[in-house]
């Protein structure tokens, strides 16, 4: 064990352990140096554990410490007996194994992460694809949009990546924001670009040319604020809104409301009519304006003043303009009437198809039942000849029915015997593909498992040579190889005196038994022939007292030999256990324990003394 213990040793140096140079040997370890080099090793196996490196005074920080550690090493699969005793009252065997699961478990020098199999299941290796394909394409150099073809990137490996989409000319159509109310009145355009006016992404033709549209538009707005349209120009717009909202309306009525409304449809317009016609009321003509004026105005009143005509012209507009809002709001109630009526009439219409298609369905059985019963009556005043003609046609169907059960019967048992070939011949052929079926189960199972199982030892053979080629190549390798064969040549020749050893003991008690069986023959010999003479000569009977003696005498000295060996043996498994225990250091961890359990006691009762003396 002095190899073993030497190499254990020279792992926690080489993960930072403070060990003197005279150390050689577990047993020499104090419990400080013992805590030590296991939360060292927790701490390389599992950083930012947490686990302190060196004892405090405190007892019950100690017994913490001792725990943690313990449960850590049974976190990371340690199936031995491990407790706080194993690290504060180290026992040498105890703690040598579980040393050596620790540094078996300490990561190779330069490995930053763990190395893990090649996951299985269809989500890690959909998310492993996702993840490679995102880092190639965070490695690879930009590229502008027009140098790829409908969005696809070529890389060097010969894979594509789809980045971006195809690449379109710069074209920009008109759009309406509802920025500017075009000459209406504010509460006009806000309802219209509220109710009626589309969004910027309809207005357009094609997806593509939303984007160079908005471009567009904010361009003219930031370039050219402070240009005012022309007066041509602004007839065009108010042109063209005024035939975008009747288009609207139009859309906007249905066409049960537009068969109602045919008849008013002069009288009653639109309301976006209506605010045309509000709108451009003051855009008129002079002449229509001042034409149905001149028509009002008396003869006398030709010597008015210029201010006079325009008072009176600006109060009968005031006057037709307050005559067409109230038309307006008429129309509007009408308008919102007829909609009510249109929405209770649609509630009803079906309730009412539904009665009306069962009002049909009893029509029809009345009639069929009508039908019936008019040619019961008209066969009732010829009942007799009726009846024998009844008769006559029943016959006849009867015969006919019977002549066509004949016939089935007939068709019938070749048909059926087929059915039955064909029914025995597809059970045969669907046990023979359900026996395959189960054979290509079994083999697929047995492929995947050895799939699995190649998987498996392909990446345990990965992590094998990738922990190969993190160990340092400074140890000479060749000293060890040469210590180990030294231990397996001793182990073969200790192996060999121990096979001659038992073959020894195998032909002794070969021997004994054979020497038993040979004596108990030869003194039962000797018993019939001396107790046979015994009875006629007093030499043979004291011979035959002597023999018995003797054989009782052998008996116990055999008996003897027995015990004694079975002493021998019982005292030699003492001795080892007394070189066990004596190795467990039972003195000098009783010795400790005694004066932690003193330093306990102590702590207990100055805390206790610290309670008391505390102030509720």
């Amino acid at each position: 064990m002095d190899e073993v213990d030497k190499i254990i040793i020279r792992s926690l140096k080489e993960i930072g352990c403070d060990i003197d140079e005279e150390l050689d040997s577990l047993r020499q370890f104090s419990p400080e140096l013992v805590v030590e080099a296991a939360s060292r090793c927790v701490e390389a196996i599992q950083p930012g554990s947490g686990i302190p490196t060196s004892l405090p005074p405190s007892m019950s920080m100690r017994f913490r410490i001792g725990a943690s550690i313990a449960q850590a090493c049974m976190d990371m699969g340690y199936t031995g007996e491990v407790g706080y005793q194993t690290f504060l009252y180290s026992n040498e065997a105890d703690l040598r194994r579980v040393l050596m699961f620790l540094i078996e478990k300490l990561p190779k020098e330069g490995q930053t992460e763990k190395i893990v199999q090649e996951p299985s299941s269809r989500a890690a290796r959909l998310q492993k694809d996702i993840s490679a394909t995102i880092l190639k394409q965070l490695s690879a150099p930009w590229v502008p949009s027009f140098c790829k073809e409908d969005g696809i990137r070529w890389h060097d490996d010969g894979s594509f990546t789809v980045e971006g989409g195809k690449c379109f000319n710069f074209a920009s159509e008109p759009l309406q924001t509802g920025n500017t109310s075009h000459g209406c009145t504010p509460q006009e355009w806000r309802e219209y670009c509220v109710h009626y006016l589309p969004l910027v992404s309809d207005q357009v033709s094609a997806a593509n040319r939303l984007v160079p549209s908005l471009i567009t538009l904010n361009s003219r707005g930031i370039l050219s604020p402070s240009q005012q349209l022309s007066t041509q120009k602004a007839g065009e717009l108010r042109k063209l809104r005024s035939d975008l909202l009747q288009e609207e309306y139009g859309k906007f009525l249905s066409a049960d409301v537009a068969q109602k409304l045919s008849e008013t449809s002069v009288k009653l317009g639109s309301r976006f009519a209506l605010n045309e016609r509000l709108q451009f009321l003051s855009e008129k003509s002079p002449e229509k304006k001042k034409q149905p004026i001149q028509e009002i105005v008396p003869t006398e009143a030709v010597s008015e003043t210029s201010e006079e005509r325009q008072r009176r012209q600006e109060e009968e507009e005031e006057h037709a303009v307050e005559m067409l809002k109230n038309e307006n709001e008429e129309l509007k109630e009408r308008l919102e009437q007829l909609q009510l009526d249109i929405k209770t009439l649609s509630a009803k219409l079906p309730q009412v198809l539904e009665e009306r298609d069962l009002a049909e369905r009893t029509l029809q059985e009345a009639e069929v039942k009508q039908a019936v019963r008019k040619k019961v009556l008209d066969l009732l005043p010829d009942a007799d000849t009726n009846v024998a003609k009844l008769q006559a046609v029943i016959e006849a169907s009867t015969k006919k029915l019977i002549n066509l059960a004949t016939q089935w019967e007939e068709h019938r048992a070749p048909l059926l015997q087929q059915y039955r070939n064909a029914r025995q011949l597809n059970s045969s052929k669907a046990s023979e593909s359900a026996r395959q079926a189960e054979a290509l189960r079994i083999t697929r199972e047995k492929v995947a498992e050895l799939t699995e199982d190649l998987r498996n030892k392909e990446a345990l053979h990965s992590h094998l040579q990738a922990e190969y080629a993190k160990v340092s190549k400074d140890i000479s390798r060749s000293a060890y190889t040469r210590r180990i064969m030294e231990i397996i040549g001793n182990i073969s020749k200790q192996k060999n005196e121990i096979e001659k050893i038992l073959k020894d003991t195998k032909e002794l008690h070969k021997e004994i038994n054979t020497l038993a069986g040979r004596l108990d023959r030869s003194f039962t010999v000797a018993d019939e022939v001396i107790f046979r003479d015994a009875k006629r000569d007093d030499v043979s009977r004291r011979a035959y007292k002597l023999l018995a003696t003797l054989h009782s005498e052998c008996s116990e000295l055999v008996k003897m030999v027995e015990e004694t060996g079975a002493c021998v043996r019982e005292s030699r498994d003492l001795e080892d256990q007394i070189e066990t225990e004596s190795a467990k250091n039972v003195g000098a961890n009783f010795e400790r324990i005694s004066a932690d359990l003193r330093q306990m006691k102590q702590e207990t009762a100055s805390l206790a003394a610290q309670l008391k003396t505390k102030p509720v």
